[in-house]
């Protein structure tokens, strides 16, 4: 946040010691030091609350607003802007509003929610109109365009800018104008109009006192200029002018004592050298980075200078400590999870997977160069634990809540494995494919010759055809998967007796059927049972308890909300009610009052929804149809959850006819975690909707198998897959592929 100065002046009738808390608090905050500043807001809070001085309070609650946004915490500061504001109404603090709505209206962009930034932003617009308070405009107005420019605006967002940099210009606040003109100087411009951006941004920040706000500022615009051509085209000639700015950065940050800054300005002062092919200062700098990070604790930069220092470690042959830095860097960024997936931004994998990958990379490489086959274990059991913590990770991400922390407590261990069963990791890497394969006597490795541009490019292209029914294109991109994916393995798998794949895919993997892969001769579903997991630690391998079944059966077969009918779902329903005991909800009968309620009352073990269920790119974009509404993964979570407290708990959920989106494999993820999120034992799922009839076949098909007692879940799965794959109707695998055995596959 860059208006600060609003805070410097207590009320008339603050008593002198909030008025010293709140001056001294603003000065911390100037100067980067947002911690120190929270110390003294939550001091002056105290006093006024002693003093009783509403106006200080409300004051103090938005300056420790503003110094953990400064933070990146959107959660913290939204709650104290609700108290802000509860003060400001409730005493009729007028002048308090609108900057209380623009910080709103940041936190809420901080957090991931766009639509919620845009109303308290607009809000903020017209109260600093009202108010004729021109910083709350400038303000609003650059989170504003920061919001057309997510959604591809580009016009409406240079517009804001401009908007932004003139209100911040009529009332003086150049570090405000500047922080709009570095902003414009991010959108897709033309290099002459980026350029003209910044060049404006960096005459106004030098006439800026020393602060936080000048360094960070300088920052911006040495990235942006070591990434801009001149006007005459020609890349990266500007690298001079941002070293230059980078080092006036560093210069004002040491002058006023902000480490933070410093470690950025020095941090990506190496980057830059790094890209210009000079790793030996590049590291140099970046290890400076990395101290300044460490000095002030700011744990957001030092991995990221800490993974820097590993690549470029690597880059000179010191794979070792490349390996030790990659882990630095992966353990603060477990120390900082809960912030970044707080942010609700979702470019939690962006960030963190290069890093884990990275260390996985190392370990394994390290393995395979080891003279002791106990040695390179060890170092494959650590890259299997790392790639699990991504897998954590990643959910925690999606879901945004703490769901899979709660699921590790419970499992009984990732070597846990049922006989002739063998757990699948293919690691997607810049170079290679990885092949992790966990059997019940050990773990191995394998790879493939294969780049993850070029895995994603099969991947995606096997998607796609397989939804093309009436063709077999989908069969040379399962062949080719194939053998990337098993191949290497295959000698070993049927040496161990393996009868049960239990894949963990990462990325684009995650969008197809792996039962769907193909040797050219049959389908793998036909030589093994298929299952999927999040994560080996994300699901509790243990065989499911001997209870008799009983069924909650909720499904729609007509039209609701705009969404086409499913009269399948009346024959399917039946079908299962004629081999398992339990209740049906069908129709009207499927309201979700009425689902929460038989759940609770019922001691059901399986939970089948025939209904419209979508899976997005976030949690929030995810869910199942009922009659009279929707249900959400949180709403599915608390209607399930409480059945983990029973003697009796839900084992297995069936979603018949949800789907993903295509090549999205975040929705995907989605999917392969929500037996984790919703408390069941394992779900079965599919990818993508399939045909009614196909659909109701294969369900009763699974459920007569496993009314007959001796089959896995997925043994059942893969039997009735058999059974659709041996009618010439449903043997293309649009039909059968699409479902999935997720999590417990006993």
């Amino acid at each position: 946040m860059v208006i600060v100065f609003l805070l410097l002046g207590a009320s008339h009738n603050a008593h002198a010691d909030v008025a010293s808390e709140l001056s001294a608090a603003a000065r911390q905050h100037l100067a980067g030091g947002f911690e120190s500043a929270l110390a003294h807001w939550d001091q002056a809070r105290r006093e006024a609350q002693a003093g009783v001085d509403a106006n200080a309070e409300a004051r103090a609650q938005l300056g420790a607003a503003r110094s953990y946004l400064a933070l990146g915490r959107a959660s913290l500061a939204t709650q104290r802007l609700e108290s802000a504001h509860t003060l400001a109404t409730t005493h009729g603090i007028q002048t308090l509003l609108g900057p209380i709505s623009a910080a709103l209206g940041s936190a809420l962009l901080l957090a991931g929610e766009p639509a919620k930034a845009r109303i308290a932003l607009e809000q903020a617009i017209t109260l600093g109109r009202n108010g004729s308070d021109q910083d709350v405009i400038a303000q609003s107005a650059n989170d504003l365009a920061r919001l057309e420019a997510e959604a591809g605006n580009t016009n409406r967002a240079a517009d804001l800018y401009r908007q932004g940099m003139a209100s911040a210009r009529s009332s003086s606040n150049a570090a405000l104008e500047a922080t709009a003109a570095v902003n414009l100087a991010r959108l897709p411009l033309a290099p002459g109009d980026r350029l003209q951006a910044l060049s404006s941004a960096q005459q106004l920040v030098r006439a800026l006192p020393p602060s936080h706000i000048r360094a960070m500022t300088l920052v911006s615009v040495g990235r942006l200029r070591g990434d801009t051509p001149d006007a005459a085209g020609a890349p990266g000639s500007s690298r001079g002018q941002a070293a230059a700015d980078f080092d006036e950065a560093a210069a004002t940050a040491r002058q006023i004592g902000d480490q933070r800054v410093l470690s950025y300005a020095l941090g990506y002062k190496g980057a830059m050298v790094e890209a210009s092919s000079d790793p030996v200062l590049a590291l140099d700098l970046t290890r400076q980075a990395a101290r300044a990070a460490l000095q002030a604790n700011a744990l957001e930069s030092l991995y990221r200078w800490e993974w820097q220092a590993g690549r470029l470690l690597r880059q000179l042959g010191d794979e070792d400590a490349a390996l030790a830095a990659y882990r630095v860097a992966a353990s603060t960024l477990e120390r900082i999870r809960p912030d970044l997936a707080a942010s609700g931004t979702g470019d939690f994998r962006a960030k963190a997977s290069p890093v884990y990958l990275g260390v996985a990379d190392l370990l394994i490489r390290r393995a395979e160069r080891a003279a002791k086959p106990e040695a390179a274990q060890v170092d494959l059991l650590e890259a299997r634990r790392t790639m699990e913590a991504l897998k954590s990770a990643e959910l925690e991400d999606y879901f945004q809540d703490d769901c899979v922390a709660s699921l590790k407590s419970k499992t009984s261990g990732i070597d846990a494995l049922a006989p002739h069963t063998a757990a699948i990791y293919p690691i997607v890497l810049p170079d290679r494919l990885a092949i992790l394969v966990t059997f019940p006597d050990g773990l191995r490795e394998y790879s493939s010759p294969v780049g993850a541009q070029r895995l994603e490019a099969e991947t995606r292209a096997m998607r796609q055809t397989l939804e093309k029914r009436m063709t077999r294109e989908y069969l040379k991109h399962a062949r080719q998967l194939y053998d990337w994916v098993v191949r290497p393995a295959l000698v070993d798998l049927e040496r161990a007796g393996v009868k049960t794949l239990v894949f963990i895919p990462d990325g684009a993997l995650r969008t197809i059927p792996l039962a769907a892969l193909s040797d050219g001769k049959q389908f793998l579903i036909e030589r093994y049972a298929v299952a999927t997991s999040p994560g080996l630690t994300l699901t509790d391998p243990r065989p499911l308890a001997a209870v008799p079944p009983r069924v909650l059966m909720a499904g729609l077969t007509e039209s609701v909300q705009g969404f086409a009918a499913l009269p399948g779902v009346k024959t399917e329903v039946t079908n299962i009610a004629a081999l398992l005991p339990g209740t049906e909800l069908l129709d009207q009968a499927f309201q979700s009052a009425r689902f929460r309620s038989d759940l609770a009352l019922n001691p059901y073990t399986i939970v089948h929804v025939a209904s419209h269920g979508e899976f997005g790119p976030n949690a929030q974009s995810t869910f199942l149809l009922t009659h009279d509404g929707k249900i959400n993964l949180n709403e599915l979570e608390g209607i399930l959850g409480g059945t983990n407290y029973r003697d009796q708990p839900v084992q297995l959920l069936v979603l018949s006819a949800c789907e993903t989106a295509a090549g999205d494999d975040r929705s995907a993820m989605g999917l392969a975690g929500i037996a984790v999120k919703a408390g069941a034992r394992s779900a079965l799922a599919t990818l993508w909707s399939v045909s009614d009839v196909a659909s109701t076949q294969l369900v009763s098909d699974f459920y007569r198998e496993l009314g007959q007692g001796g089959a896995s879940k997925a043994e059942a799965l893969r039997q009735a897959q058999l059974a659709l794959l041996a009618d010439r109707r449903y043997r293309h695998p649009y039909y059968w592929g699409p479902f999935l055995m997720i999590g417990n596959w006993l």
